[in-house]
């Protein structure tokens, strides 16, 4: 049974939640533990209480914190991976903290076995591809004679579309390696306007067909941020990218670096027709493309670029947004924390 405060309120939280409740005093030891609690640190209730909360949940703490992963440590000394979220209270004067812990053991395992499917999948799916692409390449641009010009054609058109294909497969197992955690992320301290600069060069030859004007504003010089160099550089390309779709014949592109409190942003801004505001919400949602029609998907390509920006800030502490932008158009921006 749960122990007994004679504190409805602590009561309640220890006996009804579906998660492992974990109740600290002012001194940071655990005053009551649920049923749950127990379970998951193979351990009656009452045999928690005493112990230093941050001993059950390393690095978690007594401030306010949200779901945040941590390998919990049980009395006999194992260990599970779990998530846990801290929330302060005062009680008839006494600052306390509640925790409410979850075991993330079978989410892990699900996890491996994502990572190992999308790394199968990247030998498997691409190597055909590859292959098939390298024929069609060199018979639509004439190595081999007698290829007749109608045969010709038919072959470019199945050219364009392969390597279409093989783009889209490289950004969706791109996303999920980088959701399942398969793609290491090498942080370093690094100024952003340098990163960001490649990017913008890097996509102004995607500009030149439509004699877009591909410019970087750098707002916040020598602004710095632990950061694996190379995705930023993709996220912000992936940005870039995005933007020269939507814009028309001899548009600006910008890509603007500022700072605000602790905060780097990277956003872009098209002129394009923007975004219709009942989209909004799915925008970083894979495969997500407003409007429809074979042309209009052409256009847009495989629909992933956004939720790998989105995937790429959320591992580096941070997020990506999308603002309308003052006199028409669209703003997409990912943030980061400044160090």
């Amino acid at each position: 049974m749960t122990q007994k405060t004679g504190d409805p309120l602590l009561e309640f939280l220890g006996s009804v939640s579906a998660f492992g409740v974990l109740v600290s005093g002012p001194d940071g030891k655990v005053s009551q533990a649920n049923e749950a609690a127990g379970r998951l640190f193979k351990t009656s209730p009452h045999s928690l209480v005493g112990r230093p909360l941050s001993e059950c949940l390393p690095g978690v703490g007594t401030a306010e914190t949200p779901f945040k992963e941590t390998e919990a440590r049980r009395p006999d000394g194992s260990s599970f991976p779990a998530e846990a979220a801290v929330q302060p209270f005062k009680r008839d004067g006494r600052a306390l903290s509640v925790a409410f812990v979850a075991d993330i053991s079978r989410r892990r395992e699900l996890e491996l076995v994502r990572a190992e499917a999308v790394t199968l999948a990247s030998h498997e799916i691409r190597a055909p591809i590859t292959s098939i692409g390298m024929a069609v390449s060199l018979l639509s641009r004439g190595t081999l004679p007698g290829v007749p010009d109608n045969v010709r054609r038919l072959l470019e058109i199945a050219d364009r579309e392969c390597n279409r294909l093989r783009r889209l497969v490289d950004d969706y197992l791109n996303a999920a390696k980088i959701e399942s955690g398969g793609v290491p992320f090498e942080l370093r301290h690094a100024e952003l306007a340098p990163l960001v600069r490649q990017a913008v060069d890097a996509s102004r030859p995607l500009g030149e067909p439509a004699r877009l004007r591909i410019v970087l504003d750098d707002r916040a010089p020598g602004a710095a941020a632990s950061v694996d160099p190379d995705r930023v550089v993709q996220a912000a390309f992936n940005l870039l990218s995005n933007a020269v779709k939507f814009s028309p014949e001899g548009a600006d592109v910008t890509a603007t670096l500022s700072a605000k409190g602790g905060t780097l942003r990277v956003a872009v801004r098209d002129r394009g027709p923007g975004v219709p505001e009942s989209f909004r919400p799915r925008l970083f949602q894979k495969f997500a493309q407003a409007g429809g029609g074979t042309e209009t998907l052409r256009k847009k390509g495989s629909g992933l670029g956004l939720s790998i920006v989105r995937a790429i800030a959320e591992r580096m502490g941070g997020r990506a947004g999308y603002e309308p932008a003052e006199g028409g158009g669209s703003v997409f921006f990912f943030e980061l924390p400044a160090a």
